[in-house]
């Protein structure tokens, strides 16, 4: 048995019963990354090509700085658009990729445009990658374990669908953490890097609740205009009508006018709206479910930053909230998620029952759509039963706190 004071072994060297399923999931996840760059679906998951999701952005930031903003705000046309200019590199064509971003998020996408579709593919999943290690090393309340984190967020089997899928799980992450992490010490500049996040609005909805909470009005107010300042130069260089398409066209997802809609955007995802759908429930209740994921998130996070709990725990309990409450997210995002269970379980300096191991497996394996893996839609209950966890650490008696469920 570990001693508490030698946590490094705690963490680093996790039981064999949990560390060997956990490397063959990871080196399932990177062999089927690897295998899509010649033999998409070879090995599991058929994903067409690299980058299929990273297309819609460069495409996107392509058409728009080219004055072809309209095409992007038209689902079918837009499809249509990237099947013709990337027929080279797919191996089929795509059956529906819209854009559903909000335009400030093409400021973002700018300066990655002129490096071209796989340049910029390579180039933004580096330095999104680079930018998330930083923020979890930054500041870290457990420093000795912080580089095994990081290796954990960039293996980990949600970390290879983020790559092979080309999204922004790394970014949203990177943002979170080093944006809380400054919060303390250099609040404005917290607040600017969280105001980043708006690009992702579903990632943004507690960010105010937390720095509410914490009593951080400088970051909550320069979060708030880090946002509109985005805002404001998406529409100086875009124009005005971008907005009003954007705002139009999510409105319509969400109404379900458009099955493609639907299926492409809510559906294929790990939302509680997702995994209520698949498990049976009429849309307008699962609608009702997800809106409760969203209060129930809200008030954990506010609970978490009112707490005595430390600083790396109400990190975690904001980020597997920001999960729990988001109307749509998918199975890269679930890189928070491992985040968060790293940070419980080095959080206060004590060797961990096989329980929390077990857990934090389950959180690890979690990659694989919902929609493909009937066990997934029961994630919703995992990550709220996460969040429980670590608030009854926050009002139960230290006593009580420390000692371990059985296995």
């Amino acid at each position: 048995m570990t001693r508490p004071g030698n946590l490094s072994g705690a963490f680093a060297r996790p039981p064999a019963i949990v560390a060997a399923p956990a490397i063959l999931f990871a080196a399932y996840g990177w062999v089927v990354f690897a295998t899509t760059f010649w033999a998409p679906g070879s090995v599991g998951i058929d994903y067409n090509a690299p980058g299929s999701d990273w297309m819609v952005l460069w495409g996107a930031a392509h058409e728009a700085l080219h004055g072809h903003l309209p095409l992007i705000f038209d689902g079918d046309r837009f499809t249509a658009w990237l099947n013709q200019s990337l027929k080279g590199w797919l191996t089929a064509p795509v059956p529906f990729r819209p854009w559903v971003y909000p335009p400030s998020f093409l400021v973002l996408l700018a300066p990655f445009e002129p490096l071209g579709f796989l340049g910029s593919y390579a180039a933004f999943q580096a330095l999104s990658a680079g930018l998330l290690v930083a923020a979890i090393l930054y500041r870290s309340e457990q420093p000795r374990y912080a580089p095994w984190l990081a290796a954990a967020a960039l293996l980990c089997p949600a970390a290879s669908v983020n790559a092979v899928d080309g999204q922004c799980a790394f970014l949203v992450a990177a943002l979170l953490i080093g944006g809380f992490r400054l919060a303390k010490t250099r609040p404005l500049l917290a607040g600017a890097v969280l105001g980043l996040l708006t690009f992702k609005p579903q990632f943004w909805l507690l960010v105010p609740v937390a720095l509410a909470a914490a009593g951080q009005w400088r970051a909550l107010a320069a979060a708030v205009g880090s946002g509109g300042a985005l805002a404001l130069a998406s529409a100086a260089i875009f124009g005005i009508d971008a907005w009003v398409w954007w705002v139009r066209e999510t409105l319509e997802s969400f109404s379900g006018a458009d099955p493609k809609w639907v299926q492409f955007g809510r559906i294929w995802g790990h939302s509680v709206y997702a995994c209520a759908v698949l498990l049976g429930a009429p849309a307008k209740l699962a609608s009702l479910v997800q809106t409760g994921a969203i209060a129930a998130g809200a008030a954990a996070v506010f609970a978490a930053f009112r707490s005595r709990l430390s600083g790396d725990l109400k990190l975690a309990a904001l980020l597997a909230a920001t999960l729990l409450a988001a109307p749509h997210s998918g199975s890269y995002d679930m890189v928070l998620m491992v985040i968060a269970t790293g940070l419980w379980l080095t959080a206060d300096g004590e060797p961990r029952p096989l329980w929390r191991w077990i857990l934090a497996l389950a959180v690890w394996q979690a990659a694989w759509p919902p929609v493909i893996s009937p066990p997934a839609r029961l994630l919703p209950l995992l990550m709220a039963a996460f969040i429980l966890l670590i608030l009854r650490r926050a009002y139960l008696p230290a006593r009580l706190d420390a000692a371990a469920l059985p296995a």
